[in-house]
């Protein structure tokens, strides 16, 4: 229920303070882990496109918390824009922001990026090659992947030949050491993934070897029965 007729509220979250017309755009609370997540980073150095800035979830994290040098913030839903502008000046970060309104295929800028948040549910698969293009193609750097995973299988990869963990198609793809897999839907979406990335730097870049490293995945929440909010890290690393 809305009290009074202003459509504009204001919530403040994990010391940030957000402003959004609640009959255009939304405001999702589940999202908090993620933000403390990236909020405990240090991008002081960093350069971040974020793809699907809204407005401002995760913008306004790496912006304030992790202190990025300078994000450019993807949004083509109008609304989610105006609110996102405001957010930047109520938190006093618009100085280290652009806002590039429209399409992120088309507006995304390239061979900028330390760091890309692909925060898009229920799959963002849509401009992972946006994604790519933005990364410095001198020295690479994260993608943050998020979806939503359905977990068909329900079993638990402790139950299974632990070989099985380091499965990858591609020589170019590898697994960290400290990336544990919960089930194996998991591992192969994770992996899956990967070895898409890696085929579109080949794409890209044909006379240049790069080679994913899968670094982390995170759950963010339960989306629905066996539905989970995946975060996949990734680094992406050319080979000079």
């Amino acid at each position: 229920m809305l009290f009074g007729d202003d459509p504009w509220v204001s919530k403040k979250e994990n010391g940030i303070l957000y402003r959004w017309n609640i009959y255009k755009c939304m405001f999702s609370s589940g999202n908090i882990t993620e933000k403390q997540r990236i909020g405990a980073w240090d991008c002081s150095d960093e350069i971040i496109v974020d793809l699907f800035a809204g407005i401002g979830y995760f913008t306004l994290t790496y912006l304030k918390h992790a202190e990025a040098k300078h994000v450019y913030a993807c949004e083509w839903n109008p609304d989610s824009v105006e609110a996102l502008k405001i957010n930047l000046q109520l938190n006093n970060v618009s100085d280290r922001c652009t806002v590039l309104f429209g399409d992120n295929r088309i507006t995304a800028p390239k061979n900028v990026a330390d760091r890309v948040n692909l925060g898009l549910l229920p799959s963002a698969k849509c401009s992972w090659m946006v994604a790519c293009e933005a990364l410095r193609k001198d020295q690479g750097g994260l993608l943050h992947i998020h979806e939503n995973v359905d977990t068909v299988d329900c079993q638990n990869m402790n139950a299974i030949d632990s070989d099985t963990n380091r499965d990858t198609k591609s020589d170019l793809v590898r697994i960290g050491p400290n990336v544990h897999f919960l089930y194996v839907s998991w591992r192969n979406w994770a992996v899956g993934t990967a070895d898409e990335i890696c085929k579109m730097f080949v794409d890209l870049y044909p006379h240049q070897k790069w080679v994913i490293f899968i670094t982390g995945i995170i759950k963010v929440k339960s989306y629905g029965p066996r539905i989970y909010h995946l975060v996949l890290d990734l680094k992406c690393c050319p080979q000079l």
